[in-house]
């Protein structure tokens, strides 16, 4: 490990307020790099200090992708922080980089600490009026639920996503389907890191990617004058999948409750008060969102939930909306296939992917036969294996090879599933909205689960 610390060195706004660039500085190997980011919004930022505080919490969350190449122990910036901010971002690291520290086999110890200090503020000025809301659109089914429930309470919403490169997935198509106007703040990450990848002493894995999702909407938002920021996270985001440590592990972390909750009062208390920063479905099961969903079908043949259609290197992305590679695409397909028409499913993923004999290990592992299930945003066990015998007693694919592997181990069996179905349809009782959409929020829901 290198004693050298990860510098954070400043942020800048371009002439037209339209880019933001963010700079680094950290060293490995007796080599400094120099790092920078940009993000290119499609409006101008506001030169107000609530505009400046969401771009110093920008570039404090943008360092995760470059501080993790060689976990300095120690890190500097210029900023002013007491011990309350000091803590998020050190809950932000620990949770965030949870996975990272398993994958790569490391201690938690290893990673550096914020601590509160003296420096550069960005005080003074009252707050702006703001209204509407702006979602969360990554291209699947989440999102789009969340979008039919604010469009059905007549909450006006613009939608925005944040696009490496060129790619915005299924976003756009989304987007035109939902019939909203979607705004793209385009990431352009440090070239050198590519070059980085696979040298010895450098690491990589997994960041805590929908913190700065929420952090780049609540600029956005601020810029705007828009009041809520919202994203399409749902209970099981929640659960951990493994165990590092003593320390559970969640490939979603930035993406559960926990996180949710600390961003929400971190944007509020150190960034702009009249934002507010949470998720519409939170309340939600994965099999409760796909209920919902299957009530939507003008999505059927734009949306997906294959992850790796937002992979930066267009030759490693799936030719189509769907791939075999994808966690996410199978458990998608047997959350998704008890509330579809056959005609549907085929009309949806265009291949059955209940008969792909090259799944049977990860089929395995989702319904928790076998293994760990995969570090991805996959149902929990409970969910998949009562989807699979929804779909058994539906009398649905009975000669496919992953539901006759799924009766061989005892996947699916006989018996009553009312009572699991039952409650998986309950709302879940961890929220962070809004007290005047809550009740409307979970009335909506209600009655659509119910039906």
């Amino acid at each position: 490990m290198d004693d050298s610390p990860f510098v954070y060195d400043r942020f800048s706004v371009s002439d037209d307020r339209r880019t933001a660039s963010f700079e680094y500085t950290t060293s490995h190997g007796g080599q400094t790099y120099h790092l920078a980011e940009t993000l290119e919004f499609p409006v101008p930022l506001a030169d107000t200090p609530p505009q400046q505080r969401s771009l110093r919490a920008l570039h404090l969350a943008l360092g995760v992708s470059y501080y993790k190449k060689f976990l300095a122990s120690t890190i500097v910036h210029p900023y002013a922080m007491d011990e309350t901010e000091a803590e998020f971002w050190n809950n932000m690291w620990q949770g965030g980089y949870s996975e990272f520290m398993y994958v790569n086999k490391l201690p938690s110890e290893r990673l550096a600490k914020f601590a509160a200090q003296e420096g550069l503020q960005f005080e003074g000025g009252p707050d702006a009026e703001a209204s509407g809301a702006l979602l969360g659109i990554g291209g699947g089914k989440d999102s789009i639920v969340a979008g039919e429930l604010l469009k059905a309470l007549g909450v006006p919403v613009t939608g925005f996503v944040l696009a490496t490169g060129e790619q915005l997935g299924q976003s756009a198509a989304v987007a035109e389907t939902m019939g909203v106007e979607l705004l793209a703040v385009e990431r352009t990450i440090d070239k050198q890191l590519a070059g980085l990848k696979g040298q010895p002493g450098v690491y990589s894995g997994h960041i805590p990617i929908s913190l700065v999702f929420a952090l780049v909407g609540t600029a956005l938002a601020i810029a705007r004058g828009t009041s809520y920021v919202i994203v399409a996270n749902e209970a099981s985001a929640s659960i951990p999948r493994v165990e590092w440590q003593g320390k559970a592990v969640n490939h979603q972390w930035s993406k559960s409750f926990e996180a949710e909750a600390q961003i929400q009062s971190f944007v509020q208390t150190c960034v702009h008060q009249p934002v507010t920063y949470f998720s519409a479905i939170r309340q939600l099961t994965s099999l409760g969102v796909a209920k919902l969903f299957a009530n939507f079908p003008k999505y059927f043949e734009v949306f997906t939930s294959d992850n790796y259609m937002f992979r930066i290197d267009p030759a490693k992305r799936p030719t189509g909306r769907w791939s075999l590679e994808s966690p996410k695409s199978l458990s998608s397909y047997i959350l998704l296939a008890p509330w579809l028409s056959d005609e549907d499913v085929s009309r949806i993923f265009g291949m059955q992917l209940l008969d792909e004999p090259p799944l049977n290990q990860l089929f395995l592992e989702l319904t928790g036969v076998e293994g760990e299930q995969p570090l991805d945003c996959v149902g929990t066990v409970e969910e998949l294996v009562l989807s699979m015998n929804l779909l058994a007693g539906q009398n649905r694919y009975p000669d496919t090879a992953l539901m006759q592997l799924a009766r061989e181990r005892g996947v699916v069996k006989d018996g009553d599933w009312e009572a699991a179905l039952h409650e998986l349809l309950q709302l879940q009782p961890d929220e962070a909205l809004p007290p005047e959409l809550h009740t409307r929020i979970a009335t909506y829901f209600k009655e659509r689960l119910a039906a």
